[in-house]
Parts: structure tokens; sequence; C-alpha cells
């Protein structure tokens, strides 16, 4: 009768301590990060909302553990502040959170509610603001969100020089003409008028108010024409 060999199995030691090295490894990184309290908060991008509110509405302000808060809760924290229309958040193993803030601009201010309204179309309470024109009269609501919409687009350096907005539907014999039209009132001594439809002429304003060479007037900004409309005032 053939004899049958039992081969018997070593356990490779070296292999099962590498294996437990590993998983110790691991559990002590998880361990690390899941204890690792917030050290250092930076934020950039900010301009109208302050440091502290952030980091109060991101309920940071004790400084909790970092991997424990979760990003996409942080920023709805955040985004519940008016000025905030966006925001990124980055986390760092050594403690280190940073919050990148792309903040909503003041568009104008409405004298008939008396709210700073924004470029995301959020109102807020507010008094006037410098630098900010303001809304002196009612707009329809069929025609109010579409202002923003179109001043949202204006290059920021034209917002500034307007220092009024009035809505004024241009008429004639009791007939409308065109009712979304509205009068603006320059910081810098001109007026200007301009519809929905054109108002993205007002970017071409510092252009068009460098070619007058001093001259104040009226412009009419509210045709489909290349050319360009001025009034001089009359003394």
């Amino acid at each position: 009768m053939t004899k049958k060999k039992v081969m018997k199995r070593k356990l490779k030691w070296k292999a099962i301590f590498k294996f437990f090295c590993f998983l110790l490894f691991l559990f002590l990184i998880f361990f690390y990060l899941w204890n690792l309290r917030i050290k250092h908060i930076l934020i950039t991008g900010n301009t109208y909302v302050s440091d502290n509110d952030i980091i109060v509405a991101a309920g940071l302000k004790n400084y909790p553990y970092l991997f424990r808060e979760k990003s996409n809760d942080l920023k709805d924290k955040i985004m519940s502040i008016p000025y905030v229309d966006k925001v990124d958040i980055h986390k760092g193993i050594l403690g280190t959170i940073q919050i990148d803030i792309d903040e909503a601009l003041p568009l104008f201010y409405n004298r008939n509610n008396n709210k700073l309204i924004l470029t995301n179309k959020k109102e807020i309470d507010f008094s006037a603001l410098d630098g900010v024109p303001v809304l002196i009269n009612y707009v329809p609501d069929s025609y109010y969100a579409k202002l923003i919409e179109k001043l949202s687009q204006i290059n920021r350096n034209v917002i500034t020089l307007i220092s009024e907005i009035e809505y004024q539907p241009w008429t004639s014999n009791d007939v409308v003409i065109d009712d979304e039209r509205f009068f603006l009132r320059m910081s810098d001594g001109n007026s200007v008028y301009t519809n929905l439809l054109h108002m993205d002429k007002l970017n071409n304003y510092i252009e068009i108010y460098a070619s007058l060479e001093g001259k104040l007037g009226t412009l009419y900004l509210d045709s489909s024409s290349d050319k360009i409309s001025f009034s001089e005032y009359t003394n």
C-alpha cells in the first residue's frame, strides 16, 4: 500500500504581521482625522459679509471637529446669508478649512420697500448705500424681475455712475409707445433714457461719455439704432 503524504501549511507570519500593521495604520489615520479639530479658518472672496458672520452662520465658532462637519451642510448654512451667491469648501489634514465665497453685489436700493436689491435677486433690509442707484418709484411686477436681471448684466463701473432709476413709460397722446422705458439720472450730470430691450447699451456709457467732450445732456439709448442720440442741456 502506498502512503499518502500529508502537507502541513505553514502560517506566513510575516504577511499576517504586515497586514495587521496596515490595518493599524488605517485605524490610526481614521482616529486622527475623526478627532481632528479645526485649527485655522481661511475665508476668501468676501467683501460685504464679515468673516465672523460666515463663521457663525456655518456653526464653526467653537472650532468643532473638522471631518465630522459635512461640507454640503456647511455650504447650506453659509448660503442662508443673502449676500452669498456661491460657496466652495476645502479641508486640510492639518486642521485647516478654507471657505471661498462668491458674493452677490448690491444692485440698487428700492425706496418703495426700503430694501437693498442684490444681483441674485435677494432683498435685504438696508439703508441706501453709497455707489448704488436708488429706484425712486414703483415698477410693475412683470418688469421688476427683468429689471434686476438686465441691470445685473451691466458693468459694475457703470452701475456706480447711476444715481437714480425712475420707471417712466413713453406715452404720446395717452397712447403707450414703450412701457419698458426707464429714465436714469447719472452722477456725472447726464440723463439717460433706456429700456429693458436695449439696456445692454449702458455697458458703452463710459466710452460714450468720453466722446461728449464735457457736454452735458440727455442720452437716448432706448432704440435699436446704432447711432447715439444726444440732446445737450440748454442754459
